[in-house]
């Protein structure tokens, strides 16, 4: 036994007796020194190829290189500097026309008549005189010639200058605070609106804790009073009639909302909530 060399077949053999000799370990370790050959000449290969790739890449990157790189021509490119364009003398264009002012007459507050010149004609192509400014004294220019009747119309006449275009309309639109350029303002802020409605608000006898609200809608008009004020939701419990008068006791005029440069009728949308404890 100790003789026994563990490189041969015959201790595979030793191991082996008396067991089945057909099962894959039998056949592994008989078959090991073939497998071990045939292992080392496989990495042995694949590791020459592994280390010989960069060489095998760059012999085949010079190949396709040569074909594929344009023969060179060597020429000499000469550069030469070019004298700038010459400049033409473009005269000045010409000076605009003077702007004649066109000034207008100025506007008088007495009625105006324009006097025609009168004209040098023979006796025999004269065919009616102009009134005289004396009779324009007592009577009004017209058409034709007529006494005064006392049972007659009174005519006044067309005002003269600006004052045909009249007076401008006043602007009764309500407009939404959204789209104001100055929002209204109650004096002292908002803070101080809710602490006046507050401390004037009378809670009503209700016998469970709630917390209502109620939702009011006003117009603030151009003097910064308020009108029109309506209850939009009313929880009930007589709230919302408490609400309006709570409104219309405030004596404090609010800042009118401005479009335009004018204070305008602006609407308010207000909500008040109310915290009832038992």
């Amino acid at each position: 036994m100790s003789k026994l060399n563990i490189f041969k077949q015959e201790w595979i053999d030793i191991v082996f007796e008396g067991r089945n000799k057909k099962y894959g370990a039998y056949k592994l370790r008989s078959e090991n020194p073939k497998i071990t050959i045939r292992a080392f000449f496989i990495g042995a290969a694949l590791f020459v190829f592994l280390i010989s790739l960069p060489k095998i890449y760059a012999a085949f990157d010079n190949l396709v290189g040569k074909k594929d790189k344009p023969e060179t021509i060597d020429k000499v490119i000469e550069v030469i500097d070019l004298p700038p364009p010459p400049v033409e003398d473009v005269p000045p264009p010409p000076p605009p026309p003077p702007v004649e002012e066109v000034k207008q007459a100025p506007k008088s507050v007495v009625e105006e008549v324009k006097f025609k010149e009168l004209e040098v004609k023979k006796k025999e192509e004269v065919v009616e005189e102009p009134p005289r400014t004396e009779q324009f004294e007592k009577a009004d220019p017209s058409s034709r010639n007529a006494e005064a009747s006392p049972t007659g119309d009174i005519v006044i006449g067309t005002p003269a200058g600006d004052l045909d275009k009249g007076v401008e309309p006043e602007d009764t639109n309500v407009y939404s605070t959204a789209g104001l350029q100055v929002q209204p303002e109650y004096p002292g802020g908002m803070k101080a609106f809710y602490d006046y409605v507050n401390s004037n608000f009378r809670i009503p006898d209700v016998d469970r804790d709630m917390t209502a609200k109620i939702y009011l809608s006003f117009v603030i008009e151009k003097d910064g009073s308020m009108s029109n004020i309506k209850v939009l939701r009313d929880p009930g419990y007589g709230m919302g009639k408490e609400a309006i008068r709570v409104l219309q006791s405030m004596k404090k005029k609010w800042s009118p909302g401005v479009q335009n440069g004018k204070n305008v009728r602006a609407s308010f949308t207000l909500p008040i909530t109310i915290n009832i404890r038992s």
